[in-house]
This record gives C-alpha cells, structure tokens and sequence, in this order.
C-alpha cells in the first residue's frame, strides 16, 4: 500500500507570522471588493459549549472552520476559542492544508475592523478606546494603527483590573502607548472596539462623542450586545453582510425589536467599503461597523498563509 503523505500544520505562530496584519486588510479589500461567497454558519451547543461550523470559497480556495467556545475553559487553563481550518484548492478539491482556527479568527476579526476603519473613521483620529481584555482586545490596536497611523494613544478598560493591567503589559511590550482606563475613558476616544462577550450594553449612548467611530465585534448571537438602541439609532450603521447581521447581530436586532431602528437603515457592508462606495461623509457623524464574522474572512486569510509557506501558489497547488 504507497504511503500517505500527512496534511502540512500551519499553528498559532506559524499563521501570525505569515500573514501581517496589513496584509490580511490588504487581501480581506481585495477579496470584498468581488463580493466572495459563503454560507450561514452551522450552532451546536453541547455539554455547556458552543460548536460552529464555516464554510466558504473565495478565488481559488475553499474551506470550513470548525470552532469550540467553552466559556468554563478559563478555569481549568484553557482558552474559550479553539479550533481548526481545513484549506482546499477549489480547482481540483485538493486539501491544501490545516491550520489553527483561532488563530485565524484572531486575525480576520481584527483586519475586518480595520478595513472598516479606513473609510468609516476620521482621518485625524489619535485615540483608540478597546473595550475587553480577551484575544480580540489585544490584536485591535495594531490592526487599526495599520490604517490610522497617527493613532499613538489606546486606553484598555475591563471587568477586572488584573485583566485590563495585564493586556496593558503585552501592548507595551508589542511598542503599543496602552494605558489602562475606565469604560467612560475608553468611549471617549476618537476610536472605539468592543471585544466583549456582554449580554448588555457596555455603556449608553450619551457617552459617545460626535465624530467617533465604533468597532462592534463581541456580540455574534441575538442574545447578546454591546451597545444600546440609541447608540444604533444615533450611528451610520455599516455591517460586513447584511443577512448574516439579521441572523446574528444581537445590537441591531435589540434596536429593531424596540422599534428605534430598521434593517433599511444598514448604510453598506464590507463590500461596499472595499470599493469606496461607503465612507465617512461628515466629521461629526457616529459611525458603527456591527462584524458578527463571516467565514469568507477565515478562508481568504487562510490562503494567504497557504501561499506564504509555500504550500499553494496562485497557479496551483505546489508538490
């Protein structure tokens, strides 16, 4: 029987350093802007977890993500967010690859906010307010830095003050000017990203300064949101796609149960942003960027590290 080759790993590290922030921005723009395919992601819950399955094609790729979200798994030293990516070369169904899912999500969900920021925000915003402590809390300054660069100043605020000192401490050491801050400190800069997992607003509405911009990207379930109706009300509403935003973007869906917002308010998504239609068009206007994720994200990322290592290229898979 001829021996099997295995399916190259590409870890946690491995897709940091092959994919640079500013490149994933760069290829999420390019990807967007010729509207890439995909599907509603699958729920599972069981034994207190959360079980999602992504699938998508973008180019020359296709792939599925498969995550876990176990909230409990802080206490027994693991983190809330595993998972894996399976890459395939749309052209001959190869499977191309594995990676880590997390890191992927890690990755994609913060170059989604940027993308988003580099039309949505002031171009002379200096601050940036990061609301959580978790994963998605530390990767967002870099992201943002990367298409504000005059972004020098990002204040942390969270539910515990070990946590929010404790992601100070690995900013600063990426080079990041972080300091900690409470949540009224984090709203009233020009930039402002929740990372949180709130099941309730973080703040209300009269908190936001006009001309800032905020990066929504905690709540992907209809249980859950970071901000009130009138803070929706009040913003020029982006999202990365309209259905999944109705399926799954718990703030939006709040705004229109209390009846202070509709889905005919939804002023673009990441397509239209990638192709210039929608952009900032005052310096006073609030605006929003609602990211729920979308599995397209994972595999457009996904294949710029298949090509970085060596493992795909864009005439085809490499032996």
């Amino acid at each position: 029987m001829p021996q099997q080759s295995s399916l190259p790993y590409l870890d946690a590290a491995e897709v940091a350093a092959l994919v640079p922030i500013g490149d994933a921005i760069e290829a999420l723009r390019s990807a967007f802007a010729s509207q890439p395919s995909h599907v509603a992601r699958t729920h599972l819950s069981h034994n207190g977890a959360e079980f999602l399955a992504m699938p998508a094609a973008s180019g020359i790729v296709l792939g599925t993500k498969l995550i876990t979200i176990q909230s409990a798994n802080p206490a027994v030293g693991l983190p809330i967010i595993q998972g894996l990516y399976v890459l395939f070369d749309s052209r001959n169904g190869k499977p191309v690859a594995l990676l880590d899912g997390a890191a992927l999500t890690n990755l994609r969900t913060p170059a989604a906010s940027a993308l988003a920021t580099s039309t949505l925000a002031r171009n002379d915003a200096a601050s940036i307010g990061i609301i959580g402590t978790g994963p998605q809390a530390l990767r967002h300054p870099a992201a943002i830095q990367a298409v504000r660069p005059a972004v020098q100043r990002v204040v942390v605020a969270g539910r515990t003050q070990t946590a929010v000192d404790a992601v100070v401490a690995q900013m600063l050491d990426q080079g990041i000017q972080a300091i900690a801050g409470s949540v009224a400190d984090a709203v009233a800069c020009d930039i402002v990203c929740t990372c949180t997992r709130a099941s309730e607003p973080l703040f209300p509405a009269s908190w936001i300064r006009p001309g800032t911009h905020l990066n929504l990207v905690g709540s992907y379930r209809l249980d859950l949101r970071e901000v009130d109706a009138l803070t929706v009300s009040n913003s020029t509403v982006v999202v990365d796609e309209i259905e999944a935003a109705r399926a799954e973007a718990g703030d939006l869906a709040a705004a229109v149960g209390e009846g202070v917002w509709s889905w005919d308010r939804v002023a673009g998504d990441l397509s239209s942003v990638s192709t210039g239609v929608t952009k900032r068009q005052t310096e006073s206007e609030i605006t929003m960027f609602k990211s729920v994720g979308l599995a397209v994200q994972d595999v457009i990322v996904a294949q710029q590290a298949a090509i970085a290592a060596g493992l795909m290229d864009p005439d085809g898979v490499m032996a």
